[in-house]
């Protein structure tokens, strides 16, 4: 507890003044040095001048055992992935900011924050964040350095930097830093960042040391996601089997646990998966599924509808695969996603035997 600027704080608030405050305690000077943490008051001084100001110091130890518990609960539902406990927990933290500051906790706390911004998608919040983190960061301790670069290595993930995001996870691992809890996460991320630069073969082992990590913890829903990744790395290298046995465990389980925000690209991904081994009647069931699920103003709907109605051309459903299209050029122009637009218009072409007319455009 930095109890010098407490002090001050309280003192201020009351409005009072220094001179106010040290009388008959110390000299103006004195209390200038602890309130700015340049020297410490023997016990006897803090405790009188804690007294005048009627700061109870019992109550001050119960607010940071307080703050110590609130911020190992807020992590644990940062680590767990549990999006809906998370509000209300950062809005607890939030009550005590004011006192945070005049704790061991402070840069802990904004570091955190950070991630809960990343957590939430709150970007614009995220970068607020890390612009003030970065100013600070020559105060912090080389934990809280190491995890300043983890948490904006996502940031970097969020937006597209796989590159930047990689050099710098890769630079935690080769130091060997203990992120202590965000170990398994550190791991996960790796993974999902190879998938991204194509490099699969990499991404299937830190995927695979995140999952034995998530197992450990018992991690459900990081249990999931790293399935996922690594379904998706076992298509890429061509292990289909593999892929197709991970799909399986992911899938009973995201639906045993009724996981809505995860059903939707696990369905897609297996069609995807099924189409590519050529098992159109499979694939076309999954994408259905998918659909079904799926968000419709998002570029994963457009992407759905355009497998459908690649699968259904492959299968000889003429009139699905034109409604498909047709469907997709639609939504395309909605979300001015002009790539799928003319992925449709070539189909429709096509599906109107205008062969040549369709290879020209």
């Amino acid at each position: 507890m930095k109890i010098g600027p407490l002090i001050k704080y309280h003192r201020t608030k009351k409005k009072m003044t220094q001179a106010k405050l040290c009388e008959g305690i110390c000299s103006i000077t004195h209390l200038s040095k602890i309130e700015n943490n340049f020297r410490e008051g023997n016990a006897e001084t803090i405790q009188l001048l804690l007294e005048r100001l009627k700061i109870d110091i019992k109550e001050v130890e119960k607010g940071e055992r307080n703050i110590q518990y609130l911020l190992d609960e807020f992590v644990s539902y940062l680590q767990y992935y549990d999006l809906e406990k998370l509000p209300l927990a950062y809005k607890q933290l939030e009550n005590f900011k004011d006192f945070i500051i005049f704790t061991d906790f402070m840069y802990l706390y904004e570091l955190y924050k950070f991630r809960y911004f990343l957590s939430m998608n709150e970007l614009k919040e995220a970068e607020k964040q890390y612009k003030w983190l970065h100013v600070q960061k020559q105060n912090f301790s080389q934990h809280e350095r190491y995890l300043l670069s983890y948490f904006h290595s996502i940031s970097l993930v969020t937006r597209g930097k796989y590159t930047e995001a990689d050099n710098n996870l890769m630079k935690i691992i080769r130091q060997n830093i203990n992120l202590g809890v965000f170990k398994g996460e550190v791991l996960y991320h790796i993974a999902v960042v190879k998938g991204h630069l194509e490099e699969s073969n990499q991404a299937i082992i830190y995927g695979e040391k995140a999952l034995e990590y998530f197992k450990e913890q018992i991690n459900f829903k990081r249990i999931l996601y790293t399935l996922l990744s690594l379904s998706m790395n076992y298509s890429r290298v061509k292990v289909y089997d593999k892929a197709l046995e991970t799909y399986g465990h992911l899938l009973r389980n995201a639906e045993i646990f009724n996981y809505d925000s995860l059903l939707p690209q696990v369905y897609h991904n297996i069609g995807d998966l099924h189409y590519i081994m050529g098992n159109y009647s499979i694939a076309n069931a999954y994408f259905k599924k998918s659909q079904t699920r799926m968000l419709r103003d998002t570029e994963d709907f457009l992407l759905c509808l355009f497998n459908l109605g690649q699968t259904e051309y492959q299968l000889q459903n003429w009139d699905a695969s034109k409604g498909n299209f047709e469907l997709l050029k639609e939504e395309a122009s909605k979300l001015k996603v002009h790539h799928y637009g003319m992925y449709a218009t070539f189909y429709l072409i096509l599906l109107d035997n205008k062969k040549s007319k369709a290879m020209d455009y």
